[in-house]
């Protein structure tokens, strides 16, 4: 096995849905691997497409679960979405999403307008949405200026591991009602992450790892911002642009220990 060299990274993002835990049950030495990192002097940060929950919120269940963490080491695309706006003037805001994903805007002072009157359109993910409201979204979505969209993930793995319909299932259908592809899609694959934490922490994307589960989303976005990166994959699929390991647990098996 050749090592990889913990002198090469300042910072480790973790994917969560998949990676650190299924729905409420904490995987199996995800915490011996965060505090492996944190030991060696690393920056942790934990990166999600989930948008159901405010940044703070999934702050607390990190907490609740045992895992030291930091309220500005979460980054969901919910707060990447509001961040985006706020940064690009964006106001106006129909949220196609979760009352939370409201509130993130509300917390970062962004107005929304929760009419059909709305100039824009944020789509985030809603495992309780309905028809009338799905409705609304795609009459908004023919006259908005801007359709921006949490994410585009297929499928992510919920409570016991099971998949369930990700953010794709909320965006799929506005997108082809309208007749119009989202024009800026926030979460993973693409790179917001990654260039906030550039930003506003200051460390090269060069010198930041991905751990995560899902090729298409963590590893494309590792792969597309220049980070390296580790995938978790229990059939230990072979990928010639990634470290493939069968479980969270063997990560640290990777890395060589002569820094101190």
């Amino acid at each position: 096995m050749n090592k990889l060299s913990l002198s090469m990274f300042q910072a480790v993002l973790f994917d969560l849905d998949g990676t650190v835990y299924y729905g409420s049950k904490m995987i199996d030495g995800a915490n011996d691997t965060i505090r492996f990192f944190r030991e060696k002097g690393k920056r942790i940060f934990f990166v999600t497409n989930n948008s159901t929950k405010t940044r703070k919120q999934v702050y607390e269940k990190l907490k609740r679960m045992g895992i030291d963490a930091y309220l500005d080491e979460v980054l969901t695309s919910g707060f990447i979405a509001a961040t985006y706006a706020l940064k690009s003037g964006m106001k106006d805001i129909y949220i196609f999403g979760s009352s939370n994903l409201a509130h993130e805007f509300h917390e970062a002072g962004i107005p929304v307008n929760q009419t059909e009157e709305a100039e824009n359109l944020l789509i985030g993910y809603n495992p309780d949405i309905t028809y009338a409201e799905l409705a609304q979204a795609a009459r908004i979505a023919l006259k908005a200026k801007k359709v921006i969209a949490c994410n585009r993930e297929r499928m992510y793995p919920g409570e016991d591991a099971k998949l369930m319909p990700g953010c794709g299932a909320m965006t799929a259908p506005i997108e082809w009602c309208a007749n119009r592809k989202c024009d800026i899609v926030l979460g993973k694959p693409n790179t917001f992450m990654v260039e906030f934490l550039v930003e506003h922490v200051e460390i090269p994307a060069a010198q930041m790892l991905v751990i995560g589960d899902t090729y298409e989303s963590d590893i494309e976005m590792a792969k597309h911002a220049g980070c390296k990166s580790i995938l978790l994959d229990k059939a230990e699929n072979k990928k010639n642009d990634t470290i493939v390991v069968k479980s969270i647990k063997e990560v640290r098996d990777y890395f060589s220990y002569e820094e101190k």
